[in-house]
């Protein structure tokens, strides 16, 4: 590790005092994020209509040269349109690169230009990566992209998402402009905390996840406290619910989710216009599936989400299954995007489905409470651990009553075949994953 890096990875040990001061001081983030982020965010704004299928090819041919996988299964193949690529390369996913994952590596790279990282393994099973040193040029570059159509200009911002403290209620990072409070501490004492330092700080932004934002709003507005400060929320990493979406705009706060996944394949993110996902084409290359394979071009049809990498050549993802699902949506959007966008995107669609005892089954989004349910409660989750049986884990709101309580379980009993099981149980707190994570289901179903 270099100086620099050292330096940089000890920063936030400092006093917060000192580093708020050299945060404030931290106008110019091609100082810290080097000439080169400058440069990447340029190019893609200037290009964000392009369709980038040289790009696409000029990936697909160097890993058909130099990618052991492909070299094998296209022996002497050479790409040289869409059209030709659609037709000949087949579809991969996680369990056929987790089978040897060194053949998905090139043979021409410097491994000293590459770090080691994982999939989040929600699946029980995280995929090794290699991803190219610069990488962060790439990903701070496309969203910071997004987040300025939202009035961020490297500006400070509040981060609630997946950091355990325990010296500090919060620390702060003058290198990145966070400042980053304890992601699995959502009482009502930290969320105090965090506006108090929010409002004091001048700090617009919070980045968290849906969930974690939706309940530090929930204090917001219990509490009757002033948010006109508050300019936006940037969500990611869970799905986000429409009460959530409708209760944080409900107090005036602007709200942007990102879609992305570890294997930084493909990208898109909200416009300030509407509640879609408009696909950066400079990140990588988009598709759309059906349950047999066949490609999706039109819209309203629901399909899995198929991404190949434009920007690692160190292990290219070509046509690789996400296990995400999405529409198309046909739009002329006011912001000018021409790309491919789209609507309703869906983590892990077999981790959607509640199971009846008969194998039938309902998606999470069937389920949804009518919206007076929710303004009586906190947070709602489903465990499933057989089929038949449906545990709903609520925090109960400060008006919740025994005849909401009732009318939860006639929700659900309608909404499931007769004779299925369902038991509501009031917690102080919904589970989250290791790490910080909220998943609206928990499943144990496996098929």
């Amino acid at each position: 590790m270099g100086v620099k890096d050292y330096i940089f990875s000890k920063i936030t040990r400092m006093p917060n005092s000192i580093n708020y001061v050299l945060m404030k001081v931290n106008i110019f983030p091609s100082l810290v994020l080097g000439k080169h982020y400058i440069e990447y965010k340029y190019s893609i704004e200037k290009n964000s209509n392009a369709d980038n299928h040289k790009k696409l090819i000029n990936l697909i041919n160097n890993a058909l040269t130099h990618v052991k996988y492909y070299k094998e299964k296209y022996p002497k193949l050479q790409i040289s349109s869409l059209e030709e690529f659609q037709a000949k390369i087949d579809f991969i996913d996680k369990d056929i690169v987790m089978q040897d994952v060194d053949a998905f590596i090139s043979d021409d790279i410097n491994f000293n230009d590459f770090i080691k990282g994982t999939t989040g393994g929600t699946s029980g099973k995280p995929l090794q990566l290699i991803i190219p040193k610069n990488r962060h040029i790439i990903e701070l570059g496309t969203v910071h992209l997004y987040w300025e159509q939202y009035g961020y200009s490297f500006s400070p911002r509040a981060v609630l998402r997946n950091h355990k403290l325990k010296q500090k209620s919060f620390y702060i990072n003058p290198i990145s402009k966070e400042v980053i409070f304890d992601g699995f501490n959502l009482t009502d004492e930290n969320f105090k905390i965090i506006y108090q330092t929010m409002k004091k700080y001048k700090i617009k932004f919070l980045q968290c996840y849906p969930s974690s934002g939706y309940a530090y709003a929930k204090y917001l507005k219990n509490n009757n406290l002033d948010t006109s400060f508050i300019k936006s929320f940037f969500v990611s990493s869970e799905n986000i619910l429409d009460y959530q979406k409708d209760f944080i705009k409900g107090l005036g706060i602007e709200l942007f989710s990102l879609y992305g996944h570890s294997e930084k394949l493909v990208i898109g993110g909200y416009c300030p216009h509407h509640d879609y996902y408009h696909i950066n084409p400079s990140y990588g290359y988009l598709e759309l599936i059906d349950e047999n394979n066949a490609l999706i071009n039109q819209p309203g049809v629901l399909g899995e989400i198929v991404g190949t990498t434009f920007n690692n050549y160190g292990m290219p993802l070509v046509r690789y299954r996400t296990g995400d699902y999405a529409e198309y949506i046909d739009i002329n959007c006011e912001c000018g995007f021409k790309g491919k966008t789209l609507k309703t995107i869906q983590g892990r669609w077999s981790g959607e489905k509640v199971y009846n005892k008969d194998g039938t089954y309902v998606t999470t989004t069937a389920l949804n409470l009518h919206n007076e349910l929710y303004s009586v409660i906190d947070g709602i989750q489903y465990i499933q651990k057989e089929k038949g049986q449906l545990e709903i884990h609520i925090v109960p709101g400060h008006q919740f009553n025994d005849q909401h309580g009732k009318e939860i379980i006639e929700h659900f009993q309608n909404k499931m075949n007769a004779g299925s099981t369902i038991i509501v149980q009031k917690v102080k707190a919904l589970k989250k994953e290791d790490n910080g994570k909220f998943l609206l289901l928990i499943s144990k179903i496996t098929k």
